[in-house]
């Protein structure tokens, strides 16, 4: 039994004592048994207040301790809940358009363009691949939100002349249908740079990024604002977009579902001569299979 419990239950017990002992004055006078009654009833008062006492401040103490151990719980809950996996999946939805590309696929690849990009970024700032993921990045939300309003106004400085007419027509088409292609709630998860060309002539610069996001994805009527095609649920999606360099910025020059994986990846990473000799002596042997020319 707890100590706290016991407290309380030791002092019914002395108060029951005296009240016991009452029994022996049934023998005595008047006066006497009226002083005796007297002393045993204030001794039974007594115990009866110092009871209430101890159990109220059990009662307080108790509670005490239980928002305590709730103030503990609360903080282990959140501590696990910014855990990037609980974060992964509460943001990844299970439904998804079109395929995935497997990790396994592009894992090797990944880390080699990487770290080539980072040994290029050295000497040109273009071939940074921090940069150049968050130029992706910002491509990629300015042409979906084109998309959805039926404008290239924003994302045709982004674009190369004949990526710019592809979706043009994309955009005329669904005017003509009176439609709009809803890509709203995006969110980005994964920018993969899976491939680069980086040749003497600058004008032949060119990388691919496996952009992962998650957004609605459906076709409803211009006017009445009905359900066409698809549904309000969140997707996700994977798109090859590979990048031509130009003047002023990574323009994108073609975008392929993820079921191109195959034609993307069968390509290797090009550098020249003397940029693949100077790398090659620092990388790792695994990843200069992903070179043309090792």
């Amino acid at each position: 039994m707890p100590p706290l419990r016991a407290v309380p239950l030791l002092l019914v017990l002395f108060a029951a004592a005296p009240a016991r002992a009452a029994s022996g004055l049934d023998d005595m006078g008047s006066e006497q048994q009226t002083e005796g009654y007297g002393k045993l009833f204030g001794i039974a008062c007594g115990a009866v207040a110092g009871i209430a006492v101890l159990a109220g401040g059990y009662i307080i103490i108790k509670g005490m301790m239980a928002e305590h151990g709730r103030g503990k719980k609360v903080s282990v809950f959140t501590d696990i809940l910014d855990t990037d996996d609980v974060k992964k999946k509460r943001r990844e939805p299970a439904l998804r358009i079109g395929e995935k590309v497997p990790d396994w696929k592009i894992k090797n690849r990944m880390a080699a363009t990487w770290a080539a990009l980072n040994f290029l970024g050295k000497s040109d700032d273009w071939w940074d691949p921090k940069l150049m993921t968050e130029f992706a990045t910002q491509a990629f939300e300015a042409v979906k939100a084109g998309i959805e309003v039926r404008s290239t106004k924003k994302m045709a400085k982004r674009l190369t002349d004949e990526c710019l007419d592809g979706i043009k027509a994309e955009i005329k088409k669904l005017a003509k249908k009176r439609e709009i292609h809803v890509l709203d709630k995006l969110e980005i998860i994964e920018v993969q740079l899976v491939h680069f060309e980086a040749p003497a002539s600058k004008a032949k610069h060119t990388f691919t990024a496996l952009i992962s996001a998650v957004s609605r994805n459906f076709y409803k009527d211009e006017k009445t604002g009905e359900v066409l095609r698809g549904d309000k649920k969140l997707y996700e999606t994977q798109e090859f977009w590979r990048f031509r360099r130009a003047k002023d910025f990574w323009l994108v020059e073609r975008i392929r579902e993820a079921g191109d994986m195959d034609v993307v990846l069968e390509h290797k990473n090009v550098m020249t001569p003397k940029d693949l000799d100077a790398f090659a002596k620092k990388a790792d042997e695994g990843h200069l299979r992903e070179f043309a020319g090792k």
